[in-house]
């Protein structure tokens, strides 16, 4: 017996209306993206991002479709049949599927701004309230020497943590200040007394 390596025309005919049936669900898909876009305007990088992921949605559902349904053979004939169903399906019920998701949206989107709105305000009231009490906390946090104590690292032997090298460079330049001093001193007592 030896295996088939074609379709019959029965089978290519009926995975072409499955393919079209495939394209509904992106269709209602697309529909879903449409109304976000139009109840939350972004730009057209997010836009662009949208449509790529989109695409790369359709491109997965026709790899699932023919590894499942078409022994893991890819033919044209599938792509061309879900845009067929993609256009049919936005031509017929996506006219009506936009404005009712438009609404079930923007109800939604009143619904939970009703619900948000009191605890919105609430953590507004305490976060003025905690401001009035604990604004001027705030000042101290700016200055870059009120956490100048406090250690980097935890362990003390790190060298972020060694305060001494601070001290050891502050003697080290209040010493070569006061060489400096001495000599610019000296030089002028001696070149004062030499040409008398």
């Amino acid at each position: 017996m030896e295996l088939e390596t074609f379709f019959t025309v029965p089978e290519q005919t009926r995975l072409l209306l499955y393919a079209v049936l495939l394209g509904i669900p992106l269709g209602m898909g697309f529909d879903v993206l449409r109304t976000l876009r139009l109840l939350l305007p972004h730009g057209k990088l997010a836009t662009a991002l949208e449509d790529v992921s989109f695409l790369l949605v359709w491109a997965a559902a026709l790899l699932c479709f023919s590894t499942v349904l078409a022994r893991g053979e890819f033919r044209g004939y599938y792509g061309m049949g879900s845009a067929l169903g993609f256009l049919l399906y936005r031509c017929t019920l996506g006219c009506v599927t936009v404005p009712l998701l438009r609404r079930i949206f923007s109800g939604l989107g009143r619904l939970f701004r009703r619900l948000f709105l009191p605890l919105f305000h609430g953590v507004v009231r305490i976060c003025a309230l905690l401001n009035r009490k604990f604004g001027h906390f705030a000042k101290l946090f700016r200055k870059a020497s009120f956490f100048s104590h406090l250690p980097l690292q935890r362990d003390r032997k790190m060298l972020y943590n060694d305060s001494g090298i601070l001290k050891r460079k502050a003697a080290l330049s209040w010493q070569r200040k006061n060489k400096r001093k001495k000599r610019s001193h000296a030089g002028s007592f001696g070149s004062s007394a030499g040409p008398q």
